[in-house]
């Protein structure tokens, strides 16, 4: 799969929308950064990246993100692909994770289910708050238009919304999300323009 394509597949599971990071780091690729200060994730944070893209993509009938590896796939992503700004708002959100965690009696990890979904609730309206408060930090109260030079340096994405971009990204290019939940057709025939779809259809991996 092509980064082009793998763009394309997040882009419709995110709702058509993606931050302007992950759309860098799928279009340009990786690039060569500060060996001095790589970005790496402690055990507990590595712990609770794979959980919570779990909560995000939950095991069914088939595995869910955290059986088929999307916590190490979203530091390998970071780490190489994105910006040290980026990485470091990250590890800010992990935090924050832990903290919220705390108010309900425990770490992340050893929350109840129901408890971690709260949690990842709250990290979604708090990705929401950050974002409307970046844009209106851009916007002229007087005039009603972004602000000069606003958009020289492009925000960092919310963390709740990165790791949600990447745990889709991740699952749905892995083997499991590709065979299993989407309709995976390893050698496409003949270009069939119009074709009737079943009742339950999956959507086609893109190969």
């Amino acid at each position: 799969m092509n980064r082009r394509d793998a763009l394309n597949r997040v882009a419709v599971l995110m709702g058509g929308a993606l931050s302007a990071p992950t759309m860098v780091a799928l279009l340009e690729g990786c690039t060569t950064k500060d060996a001095s200060a790589p970005f790496s994730l402690s055990a507990d944070y590595q712990e609770i990246v794979a959980q919570f893209a779990d909560i995000i993509i939950p095991a069914t009938d088939t595995p869910g993100a955290k059986e088929v590896g999307v916590g190490p796939f979203i530091e390998m992503m970071i780490k190489d692909c994105y910006s040290d700004a980026q990485g470091e708002h990250f590890k800010k959100g992990l935090s924050l994770v832990e903290e919220k965690s705390k108010e309900l009696g425990s770490s992340f990890t050893s929350l109840t289910n129901e408890q971690q979904i709260e949690v990842v609730k709250a990290m979604e309206t708090e990705a929401a708050n950050e974002a409307q408060k970046a844009k209106e930090e851009q916007i002229d109260p007087e005039t009603g238009k972004v602000k000069e030079g606003s958009a020289a340096e492009e925000p960092v994405t919310p963390f709740f919304t990165l790791i949600k971009e990447l745990t889709l990204f991740g699952y749905f290019t892995s083997e499991v999300g590709m065979t299993q939940e989407l309709d995976y057709v390893p050698i496409p025939g003949r270009f069939e323009g119009c074709i009737p779809l079943k009742e339950g259809q999956k959507a086609y991996a893109l190969g």
